[in-house]
């Protein structure tokens, strides 16, 4: 994305460089809303949610810029999104801990759909977390039952792992993430 002169203050990047990892989460033994028949035996399965993480980051000299390959509406097609954060970029602890912002897509979607958001908003200062929501993206979209029954445990299920992650003393990501002062952004059924 390129911000023009004639943007809003509000649009432009911050101050701090970017990073951007990708994390896989599994939140155990949820309830299976599309394989549990009606009044028949409750099924459970470990819901697996891929996660993109934007933060503040020490560049130690790289070059900003990376690219998402996103998934389109059709799925056949494949889109580049050119953004400038740094792929596994040491964090920037100096200043943090800072405030999670959860983004959560339409339906169907994708985490990369609002990239450029996460990005600008960790330049800010914010950690920034993009959810894949299982049964929801354009390549593995279900009955909508999943998304509606699913999209409120995703959200609290990744605030809960964030948190987790954050307070993990040998982790990458250990006292980066102030989880109790949390926003979520979305649109449609975000």
């Amino acid at each position: 994305d390129v911000i023009g002169e004639a943007a809003p203050p509000l649009a432009q990047f911050g101050d701090y460089p970017v990073g951007v990892r990708t994390i896989e989460a599994v939140s155990p033994d949820r309830i299976d809303i599309l394989n549990t028949p009606r009044g028949g035996e409750t099924a459970y399965y470990d819901r697996k949610l891929t996660l993109e993480v934007w933060y503040p980051a020490d560049l130690q000299g790289q070059e900003p810029g990376t690219q998402y390959q996103a998934i389109t509406r059709n799925p056949e097609i494949t889109a580049t999104l050119h953004g400038s954060a740094v792929r596994d970029a040491q964090p920037y602890y100096q200043d943090g801990p800072y405030p999670l912002l959860i983004i959560s897509h339409g339906y169907p979607g994708n985490r990369y759909l609002m990239s450029h958001t996460g990005e600008n908003l960790a330049s800010k200062g914010y950690v920034v977390v993009s959810i894949d929501h299982l049964d929801s993206t354009y390549d593995d979209q279900q009955a909508f039952a999943s998304t509606l029954y699913n999209r409120p445990l995703d959200q609290r299920f990744v605030l809960n792992t964030l948190a987790y992650i954050s307070g993990q003393s040998d982790g990458v990501f250990s006292e980066l993430i102030d989880a109790e002062k949390t926003g979520v952004i979305g649109y449609s059924m975000g």
